[in-house]
């Protein structure tokens, strides 16, 4: 596997900050759920931050969507 880049990897960050948006807004999970990855700091918008930073936000936010999607799929349909 080779190396992601820094603008990949922002890209990514990207994606996986609007999947957890709609989470909030579906109801699967809430703000306080994502605490862990918002007490980083670092946001696709902060371009300036090192790639090491914004690969550790991607693994944090990366679990915990895992952690909400596991959680919504128990719940019984409504």
């Amino acid at each position: 596997m080779y190396p992601v880049k820094k603008n990949e990897l922002i890209h990514l960050h990207t994606l996986l900050a609007q999947i957890a948006e709609r989470f909030i807004a579906r109801g699967v999970a809430t703000s306080a759920d994502f605490e862990p990855y918002t007490a980083l700091g670092v946001t696709p918008m902060t371009l300036r931050e090192s790639r090491d930073r914004h690969e550790e936000a991607v693994q944090t936010l990366t679990r915990l969507l895992a952690d909400c999607a596991r959680r919504a799929e128990t719940v019984p349909a409504q």
